[in-house]
């Protein structure tokens, strides 16, 4: 899970944002706030119920449920499993008969956790070591309930990890991608290797850790079990060392609950948690590699919410490749409030923006030709996950190029 979320005192706002190692966030204010009773009534017990899976016994979802009755956390959800070839947990609203007050449908406080039943750290690398004590003192582990329902490195939600794919499997990818899959797992394995860190407890603490301001970071009990949907509003604050998550949007009874673990591309949820959220994703990106002779690859950002626009520090680096030392000079010379660190932040001139363009949109109709060759092989090796990955990110660079021939309809590449 990975998302950012601030609370403020008078209101609860949401601003979502990208920590830098890729952790689920949960950013709260410093101060400590008093609770004040008024939570939705129905959240008095926890309602947690079994229920089987590839990952873990009936004996250890019980297990599991009892140690977080004991631990107080509560919760309106209950714990369910969809079978067949995309077998997976997930959490739902409880259409339990016997809680006859709750609602038909349910927005707002969804749990409360102490943070005394988290596992906590300063750090990602250093959540990891913890985890990884945790799990090696078994039975004797406080954890161990909970880390006995954690997925297991061979369960199908980890080895679908980028991370965990076959040297040959991502070099083949890197075919189709422009090598963004295999740029991102090397930095991991690097890390794993320099740190000398368990492979499973990072990839545990990478995909459902988040991160509590002046708390470090966590592993919490039932919030991890959530799946995401970027379209669901989700915010958090911490109240008494109790962490309470809330959503906005409706869920009704039998549903399935997401939150939004935050503004993420689909690169960015394939890395780290394995899957990609190709109908709803609102904050999907796809980058291209712009290569030129005797200078650093310039990689350029396409936005998909913003139309296929193109991120402006990308192009205020290609003019600074393309423009003349005249043109530059010149505009210098005539505009005092020019600088050479502002002068490429807009155009130098009609031809040079017309040739970034040009130049951008040769790469961007490679990557494209490349991404849709990879469908076609995804599809007949039954890479469904690698399939969708490349669906969506053939659409985001269809609509860049699109934005290029808005501004230049007759643009040559």
């Amino acid at each position: 899970m990975a998302a950012m979320f601030y609370w403020a005192a008078t209101a609860l706002i949401i601003y979502l944002a990208l920590p830098e190692n890729y952790v689920y966030a949960f950013q709260m204010s410093s101060g400590r706030h008093r609770n004040t009773g008024k939570m939705n009534t129905f959240i008095r017990d926890s309602v947690l119920k079994a229920a089987s899976s590839n990952d873990s016994s009936d004996s250890d979802l019980s297990e599991f449920r009892e140690w977080c009755t004991q631990k107080g956390i509560i919760t309106p959800l209950d714990l369910d499993v969809r079978t067949g070839d995309d077998a997976y947990r997930f959490m739902k609203y409880s259409n339990d008969k016997s809680f006859a007050s709750r609602p038909d449908k349910i927005n707002g406080p969804i749990l409360r956790v102490s943070l005394k039943a988290c596992i906590v750290a300063e750090s990602p690398e250093d959540l990891a070591v913890e985890l990884a004590k945790e799990r090696d003192l078994g039975e004797e582990s406080d954890f161990a309930p909970y880390i006995k329902v954690l997925p297991s490195l061979s369960s199908p939600s980890l080895q679908s990890m980028p991370r965990f794919w076959s040297q040959e499997k991502l070099e083949k990818v890197s075919e189709f991608d422009g090598g963004l899959i295999y740029q991102r797992v090397q930095s991991v394995k690097e890390q794993c290797k320099e740190l000398n860190l368990d492979e499973w407890a990072l990839a545990i603490v990478n995909s459902r850790a988040n991160f509590l301001l002046d708390e470090g970071y966590a592993m919490t009990p039932i919030l991890d079990m959530i799946n995401h949907n970027s379209a669901s509003k989700t915010s958090a604050r911490i109240m008494e060392d109790e962490l309470f998550l809330s959503v906005e949007n409706e869920f009704a009874k039998g549903e399935e609950v997401f939150i939004s673990y935050g503004s993420f591309s689909n690169l960015e949820t394939m890395c780290e948690y394995g899957f990609v959220d190709s109908k709803s994703n609102q904050c999907n990106q796809e980058c291209v590699d712009i290569r030129m002779i005797r200078q650093q690859p310039v990689r350029v950002t396409i936005n998909d919410q913003n139309d296929g626009e193109l991120d402006p520090g990308s192009l205020a680096l290609l003019r600074s490749y393309l423009a003349s030392p005249e043109e530059v000079g010149d505009l210098l010379a005539n505009d005092e409030s020019l600088s050479i660190n502002t002068v490429y932040a807009k155009p130098i001139s009609e031809a040079v923006e017309e040739e970034v363009y040009s130049f951008i949109a040769s790469f961007v109709d490679e990557a494209i030709y490349d991404a849709t060759t990879g469908i076609t092989w995804a599809h007949e090796n039954g890479e469904d996950l690698i399939e969708n990955f490349l669906v969506c990110r053939v659409a985001v660079l269809e609509k860049g190029l699109q934005f290029m021939k808005r501004k230049f309809p007759e643009l040559l590449y």
